[in-house]
């Protein structure tokens, strides 16, 4: 669209013989302006007036004219191509540079070689909580149950004492060199042995928040030099889904600033091993879902995940200090419920839900370490965990090769729920445990969570396991059933040194 400016570039001057011309009388000035308004002619015009009109003089402006009515001035078209002119080229006034260390945020200024760096540091106290965890227990986490939880062994040899908590804020969610973040929360314990508080006084055991605020896109460089040196003094990093999301993101970030990629550390992402332990429980979890449901502690005022990116807009646009108050507030409360969350998953025997202790249960099962597991899925059953917990315990009792203890578990589950895979779990162990056929085949019939051609080879196989044990015990006492059949069907019976011939197996090895 073109604007109003150019529109007016392209009218060109005035006319050279109008410019330097004396103001016109009133006749002839109506006359000049073409054809009368309303059905009023040019020779309709009013007559001129007696006196003449004066001279013009070095006062008046020359390429002014006056009013017919009121005698006032008119501004020239150049004129007021002059005035709009400087209209347009004033524009907007200059945003003002916003200085997070003078405001209402909490950040002190740092002077580096990179550029000035905006940094917020608190301790936490000892007995601090989140809900009902309490923070101090992710110094005693046992790295060997988070590698297990995590299905990542290159944990287990992690010192928890030393690692860092991350999380960062960002202008998007879509990630690649477009998205930047502009906060970035940090924590990790400090023994409190060699520092002090803000008065010199000893400091006790608690976890160190470090947040920082990048001011003005483009002064990444500080902020991602402190990055690497607390990288560089960790044994892991702890994350919310940061291993989708947050690590890619800095490591992006490290190439478009042209410095060193960060160092690769054994990394915990915690929305993986939420997701294995709160499946059956929970529908939604997020961090903050988490918070609520699992750790007890409801968040009042904070700010919405989708808002997040047009408050540090508004804060570029305007420099309002306010706007990043609550975002600051959110990033340390994500930081510090991931804290919570490691104390917890590391004693899970202590702390977990029933439903919760029989997930991490089945995690442990697939990790491999059975005898962990059992102790976890048999406490799930005693504290009422209901369907899952009886799940768990059997699917771990079939794995340690306990039939009888998996028997039972499925079948408490059965009366439970209604469920083909329990079904199909029963009848494998009523036809090759307990050798009941006629149970193994009643439950085949109503139906297993196995494709069409597979239920009909498997009830096809028990029936004529039924019919051999019917047979069997038609005949008398001491004659096998392969003699019987053989008088029945009027054949010799087998001698027994004649071996027997193979059955058939299917593909994985079982009869069918």
């Amino acid at each position: 669209m073109t604007s109003f400016k150019s529109k007016l570039a392209r009218l060109g001057p005035l006319p050279a013989e109008r410019r330097g011309a004396p103001p016109l009388a009133p006749a002839q000035a109506s006359l000049d302006r073409g054809p009368a308004v309303d059905g009023v002619g040019p020779s309709e015009a009013p007559p001129a007036p007696a006196a003449a009109a004066p001279a013009p003089t070095d006062a008046a402006p020359a390429a002014a004219s006056a009013s017919p009515s009121t005698g006032v001035a008119r501004p020239s078209l150049d004129d007021l191509r002059e005035r709009i002119s400087r209209i347009v080229a004033r524009g907007a006034p200059p945003t003002p540079r916003a200085d997070p260390a003078r405001g209402e945020l909490p950040f002190h200024v740092e002077q580096t070689p990179g550029g000035p760096l905006y940094a917020s540091r608190t301790r936490s106290l000892a007995a601090a909580r989140v809900g009902r965890a309490p923070l101090v227990a992710a110094r005693d986490a046992d790295p060997a149950m988070l590698a297990l939880l995590s299905l990542d062994p290159g944990l287990a040899g992690c010192d928890v004492r030393r690692a860092l908590f991350l999380d960062t804020e960002t202008t998007g969610l879509a990630g690649g060199t477009g998205t930047v973040p502009f906060l970035i929360g940090l924590a990790w314990f400090d023994p409190g042995a060699d520092s002090a508080g803000p008065l010199g006084e000893p400091s006790s055991d608690g976890f160190v928040m470090e947040q920082l605020l990048l001011r003005r896109l483009g002064e990444e460089e500080p902020i991602l030099r402190r990055l690497a040196e607390r990288l560089a003094g960790a044994s892991m990093i702890v994350t919310y889904n940061g291993k989708a999301f947050d690590m890619p993101l800095l490591r992006t970030r490290y190439v478009m600033n042209r410095l060193p990629p960060p160092p690769e550390l054994p990394h915990l992402d915690l929305v993986h091993v939420a997701r294995r332990i709160h499946k059956a429980r929970l529908k939604s979890r997020t961090l903050i879902a988490l918070e609520h449901d699992v750790l007890g502690r409801v968040r009042v005022g904070d700010v919405p995940g989708g808002e997040i990116v047009a408050c540090y807009a508004h804060f570029l646009r305007t420099g309002d200090e306010e706007a990043l108050i609550g975002v600051v507030e959110h990033n340390a409360a994500d930081v510090l419920a991931m804290v919570a969350l490691v104390g917890l998953y590391g004693e899970p025997l202590g702390s977990l839900a029933a439903g919760d202790l029989a997930g991490a249960a089945a995690t442990l099962r697939r990790a491999g370490a059975l005898e962990r597991a059992a102790e976890l899925a048999d406490a799930a059953v005693e504290r009422g965990g209901g369907a899952v917990a009886w799940r768990a315990r059997g699917d771990i009792a079939k794995a340690r090769g306990d039939k009888a203890r998996a028997l039972a578990d499925y079948e408490a589950l059965a009366a439970e729920i209604d469920d083909p895979s329990v079904r199909l779990e029963l009848a494998k162990l009523y036809e090759h445990h307990v050798r009941s056929f006629a149970r193994a085949l009643e439950l085949a019939d109503q139906g297993t969570a196995e494709p069409e051609p597979a239920q009909a080879r498997r009830r096809a196989r028990l029936q004529r396991k039924v019919d051999r044990s019917a047979a069997a015990l038609a005949l008398p006492f001491g004659q096998s059933v392969g003699a019987g059949a053989g008088a029945v069907d009027g054949a010799p019976a087998r001698p027994c040194s004649e071996p027997a011939a193979p059955r058939r197996r299917g593909a994985r090895g079982r009869e069918e």
